[in-house]
């Protein structure tokens, strides 16, 4: 959300619309609002109102999908507690943008992060029991919070809006970070295997190339989107 609003302060909507066309782009989602589900009232009501603006945004590029991402875990608040806050305040954001958006819930691996793992979401998006209200899968994060593959098929697959994908490099997970995200096919990550779990549970929409590796950064984008597409066409078969 914070790239897209340093965005529109340099060009309008129409202009980056007509940009996106000539492209021959399209926009599958937006990665925001982050850290939502453990604020107070205050807090979120601030986070919501920056939402509506995102949401407004979206709607003009003809997404409809939002990734809402969990905050830090809290001292003294239990998984349990989490997954009911979490719940909570996607009910909310639901019932605030009714049918016009996707709600795509995407757990974090990383232990520090308040809902961290494949069950964790599963059972949150199962208590707030919206169809528009699902998950975004990530196989860095799955492979993170050591998350088995074939419990995918656990999820609605109507339920599974997005998917992220990545490799790793090899390490104690415990201690890897978005730094050592690689391209698919270059690292651990059994991707085919979580390319047959994705299958079996007839998964058929965006699989999206999120590398967030900041040695990435420093090459020519051109390369870097080169080199990306064809890591997805040889694993992926896409």
């Amino acid at each position: 959300m914070d790239k897209i609003e340093l965005m529109l302060k340099e060009k309008n909507l129409e202009e980056t619309k007509t940009e996106l066309h000539e492209l021959e782009l399209k926009v599958a989602s937006i990665n925001g609002p982050e850290n939502f589900n453990l604020l107070d009232e205050p807090a979120f009501s601030e986070l919501l109102m920056r939402t509506d603006s995102i949401a407004k945004s979206a709607a003009e590029f003809d997404c409809h999908l939002l990734i809402p991402v969990p905050s830090p875990a809290k001292q003294g608040v239990s998984e349990e507690t989490a997954i009911t806050q979490t719940a909570t305040a996607l009910s909310q954001m639901a019932d605030r943008y009714g049918d016009s958006f996707k709600l795509g819930l995407e757990f974090l691996g990383m232990q520090s992060c308040s809902i961290n793992n494949l069950n964790a979401a599963l059972q949150t998006i199962k208590i707030v029991n919206r169809p528009n209200v699902g998950l975004v899968l990530d196989s860095f994060h799955m492979f993170l919070s050591d998350s088995k593959f074939s419990n995918i098929a656990k999820a609605n697959p109507e339920h599974i809006f997005l998917v992220h994908v990545n490799d790793a490099e090899p390490g104690e997970r415990s201690s890897l970070t978005d730094a050592n995200r690689l391209y698919p096919g270059e690292g651990v990550i059994d991707l085919k295997a979580f390319l047959m779990a994705l299958n079996k549970v007839g998964y058929d929409d965006y699989l999206s190339l999120e590398l967030l590796r900041p040695a990435y950064w420093e090459e020519p984008p051109g390369k870097v989107g080169l080199k990306g597409r064809e890591s997805l066409r040889r694993v992926f078969g896409i």
